[in-house]
């Protein structure tokens, strides 16, 4: 039986080789024969190591969303959406660009 710390190394390991593959956690979790239960476990329990006084981290998504303010000043308002993420709240317009929201949502995957 492994300890604890070693385990956690091991997680590590997997937790960032799924994040520098590029899956999803599905597609990750579904090739390596792992449920996506435990990766999520373990990724959780690393997070709370890696920041354990719970500090809020900052993802940087400033070029995403580069044209951001003119597209919400071009668009219906009616039109635009709202995604919800733990305590992030982003406002998407209508005439959204579809790269850069998936690339978007593959950082707020990684939070």
């Amino acid at each position: 039986m492994k300890s604890t710390t070693e385990n956690l190394l091991l997680w590590e390991q997997r937790i960032n080789e799924r994040t520098n593959s590029g899956m999803s956690v599905s597609e990750w979790c579904k090739n390596n024969e792992i449920s996506k239960g435990k990766y999520h476990y373990w990724n959780h329990k690393i997070s709370k190591k890696q920041n354990p006084d719970n500090e809020m981290i900052f993802a940087e998504i400033t070029q995403i969303l580069s044209n951001a303010e003119e597209a919400l000043n071009n668009s219906d308002k009616s039109d635009d959406f709202q995604i919800f993420f733990k305590s992030i709240q982003v406002t998407v317009p209508s005439n959204f660009n579809q790269t850069s929201l998936a690339g978007l949502m593959k950082v707020l995957q990684e939070l």
